[in-house]
């Protein structure tokens, strides 16, 4: 396995973004954005994806030389992302989000005409590491079936939050609202592996283990039946609807990933709140006591740990810290190939 340095990766997936034509200061927050996730852990939504993306800019469904477009208020703001990578108008969403919130005390920011954002959690914990909760959602292609249907009927919608700590730097989740995120079953497809019965369904709305028709047929499977399905219907909700653009429900947006050609067409939102003018001082504080609550817990037979959400991941980010990333085959296969395109350097070692 190979390892490479985080701040190598953002380097490297900088100076692609950048020979592709994206701004400088745009192809900074990208690579800033996919080399954090691939220091969570979170390898499926992080820098295996540049080279997709880089395509997509190249087939013509996203405009990597767009501006976004702000219309804000006080509290409330409105971005429209003129089709560029969804990290762009995320970053500054959450950014300006983070920065109303501390006036205001709560500020909720949309983005619409967006494109693939990658991993939730890492806008979550802008807003964290501000001092602030944050949330984040997005809608995005109908991949997942619902109770009673059959074929793909609405989005796996993921949604994040994350909250400042004292022993780890932020409290925080990531999740889609499938079972499992659907990157990982088209990653199974391609290794030629079969995936839990309770991952997607075939054709005829059935549970399957075989992914190999997947995206053609079938669908996913929603978290928790009917509670991952309503959940992702408000996030219909909080991002389509209330962005004034497309919900993944009537058939305007498209998939990122199996269309390069054409708009992504999804919509996020960030929101920031300051607990401090809702009376809590100190959240971190607050955080960390919850933390203890549940690490104090009773544990089950067998079970020598209890975890809370994020700690996972910044135990991997802070191993990532001192001994680098250690890049799963797929990935560095594909920033190689990537490297070796554009014929730049990516500084591997074992």
């Amino acid at each position: 396995m190979s390892f490479i340095k985080i701040l190598d990766l953002k380097v490297f997936c900088e100076q692609a973004l950048v020979k592709e034509g994206m701004r400088e200061k745009y192809a900074s927050l990208v690579a800033f954005v996919l080399s954090e996730t691939d220091a969570y852990g979170i390898h499926s939504h992080g820098t295996k994806n540049l080279h997709n993306y880089i395509r997509k800019f190249r087939a013509g469904g996203m405009n990597i030389q767009a501006e976004p477009v702000v219309i804000k208020s006080d509290a409330i703001a409105v971005i429209d992302a003129q089709n560029t990578l969804g990290m762009i108008p995320s970053v500054k969403a959450m950014t300006l989000a983070s920065e109303q919130a501390e006036k205001c005390g709560i500020s909720l920011v949309t983005v619409k005409n967006s494109n693939h954002f990658g991993a939730a959690g890492v806008y979550a914990n802008i807003a964290a590491k501000n001092g602030l909760i944050g949330f984040v959602c997005s809608n995005v292609d109908p991949n997942m079936t619902v109770p009673g249907a059959r074929g793909m009927v609405i989005g796996n919608n993921p949604i994040a939050f994350a909250l400042p700590a004292l022993s780890m730097p932020s409290i925080f989740l990531d999740i889609a609202l499938s079972n499992v995120a659907s990157l990982k079953v088209v990653q199974a497809r391609q290794d030629g592996k079969n995936v839990p019965s309770t991952w997607i369904v075939d054709k005829d709305g059935l549970p399957t283990t075989d992914p190999s028709r997947y995206p053609e047929e079938g669908a996913m499977q929603p978290m928790a039946a009917h509670k991952g399905y309503g959940l992702s219907v408000l996030v219909e909700v909080l991002t389509g609807i209330l962005s004034g653009s497309a919900t993944s429900v009537e058939g305007d947006i498209v998939s990122w990933i199996f269309e390069l050609d054409q708009p992504n067409n999804v919509s996020h939102t960030f929101i920031a709140i300051n607990p401090k003018q809702f009376g809590v001082a100190d959240i971190a504080s607050r955080a960390q006591r919850l933390a203890e609550c549940l690490w104090q817990m009773p544990k089950a037979k067998g079970s020598k740990r209890i975890y809370v959400p994020g700690e996972i991941e910044w135990e991997r980010h802070k191993k990532a810290e001192q001994e680098g990333i250690a890049l799963p085959g797929d990935v560095e296969a594909s920033l190689q190939g990537l490297a070796d395109e554009l014929n730049i350097d990516l500084p591997l070692y074992t």
